[in-house]
């Protein structure tokens, strides 16, 4: 029996071990992982829809006047993308007026600005104003048009520009400036001679919460993240999809609140969401570990030697006590992160939806990197379940990627999870291949 307690104890240090080294793998990164992946190819940005909300303009063109042309007191407007202005005909831009149409929500309005010939910038109009001149002779020779109290939109533009051609090129290919850009050029008395504008829904996919979301562990580009980011982009309509991945290692669910809360970056990514992915919990779990052995030990949990200096204490066979009179205070500080996370997570799920109403969300349930045979497997695994519970409370509507039955019931040869102590590896993350399972789940993601 004593030959046994020894062997527990034992086991549970090198548990705890482990546990740790995903602390201080995460650490080293433990600034925001804001990651955005767009597609901006010509191609994509060309078929994109530009949904309920459009754009319409007129100009005053040289040698033409108003264009288009009116007849009576209702002015004609083209309808974006259509071009407005010439080619070929060395004709200058010298006024515009452009207007947002559809189900325009109170507050929203396009802004834009123009670079006038011997004027400079002129004042910033909007909403159909009229701006530049008639009857000077003057050209347009560089515009700014954005967006105002229009979340989910963008607005995109190019032009026509004497001896320059088609404004912007990538690689030989017309492409298009946004939101506020300069299209044109200023100091170098060349005009604008043609215009095109639109209105592009935006669509991205945000990777909320911890280092599994911010794909620790996985091969470049093979984390559960991109992996559902290029199934997502695959899709028709998806074409401009983009992924901001806002996953910060380290993250508890109290700190992805107060992201979620006061972040100005996550907010406006999130106001364009149409799917958000979330995985976090296990931190909560994981301080208190930190704050039960730092305390059992004396040790100074900021200090950079902590993790060294932590790691002796636990091989240390003298030690054997400490570590088991620590167990109880261990299960009292699992369960107050537990509450902790019970209590943050219907705040959480309900700023989410706020900030992004339309968005289909998925959450990810917590696995358990810690193998049924080893003693702390029963101290963790309940509590893990009991997180996972209320991450399933019905009618939550989030749809449930079941990582943990994944994970659980995998019987393949290759790990999912890095740690392995006859190796000597002790990283808890998915390996490229438990990312791989993860995006899986979110495939058959159930909802909730």
């Amino acid at each position: 029996m004593k030959k046994f307690t020894t062997w527990k104890i034992s086991a549970s240090a090198l548990s705890i071990i482990m546990i740790l080294s995903m602390f201080f793998s995460t650490g080293v990164f433990a600034a925001a992982g804001q990651t955005e992946t767009t597609s901006t190819g010509n191609n994509s940005i060309e078929t994109s829809s530009s949904g309920e909300i459009g754009v319409q303009y007129r100009g005053h063109i040289e040698n033409y006047g108003d264009t288009p042309s009116s007849i009576g007191p209702n002015l004609n407007y083209l309808t974006g993308p259509d071009e407005l202005g010439t080619r070929g005909q060395s004709l200058r831009l010298e006024g515009v007026a452009i207007k947002l149409t559809g189900d325009v929500p109170a507050g929203a309005s396009i802004t834009y600005q123009v670079h006038v010939q011997d004027k400079g910038w002129m004042d910033p109009v909007k909403d159909g104003v009229f701006t530049g001149t008639t009857a000077q002779s003057l050209r347009i020779e560089a515009i700014k048009i954005n967006l105002e109290g229009l979340s989910g939109y963008d607005v995109y533009y190019r032009g026509h520009v004497q001896d320059k051609g088609d404004v912007p090129s990538t690689n030989g290919d017309w492409t298009w400036v946004k939101n506020g850009a300069e299209l044109g050029t200023t100091g170098e008395s060349l005009r604008l001679e043609a215009l095109e504008i639109k209105i592009v829904k935006t669509n991205n996919y945000v990777a909320l919460g911890d280092s599994i979301a911010y794909g620790m562990s996985a091969a470049p580009g093979s984390d559960y993240a991109d992996l559902f980011y290029n199934n997502l982009s695959s899709i028709s309509g998806n074409e401009d999809i983009s992924l901001v991945n806002q996953g910060i290692p380290g993250e508890k669910s109290s700190g992805l609140l107060y992201q979620l809360q006061n972040d100005p970056t996550t907010i406006k990514a999130l106001g364009k969401a149409s799917t958000v992915s979330i995985s976090i919990g296990s931190n909560n779990l994981l301080s208190p570990v930190i704050t039960t052995l730092a305390t059992a030990f004396n040790l100074d949990p900021t200090s950079e030697n902590f993790a060294t200096e932590l790691a002796a204490a636990l091989a240390d066979p003298n030690n054997q006590a400490t570590i088991a009179a620590a167990m109880p205070e261990l299960q009292t500080n699992l369960a107050a992160g537990a509450q902790q996370f019970t209590a943050d997570w219907p705040k959480i799920i309900g700023t989410i939806k706020t900030l992004a109403p339309q968005a289909n969300i998925y959450v990810s349930t917590l696995y358990d990197p810690i193998s049924s045979q080893d003693p702390l497997y029963q101290v963790f695994d309940p509590i893990i379940q009991g997180i996972n519970g209320v991450i399933m409370t019905p009618d939550s509507g989030y749809k449930v990627a079941d990582v943990y039955t994944a994970f659980k019931s995998y019987q393949g040869v290759d790990p999912l999870v890095n740690f392995n102590w006859y190796t000597g590896n002790l990283d808890p993350h998915p390996t490229t291949l438990g990312h791989s399972v993860i995006y899986q789940c979110l495939l058959n993601s159930q909802t909730y």
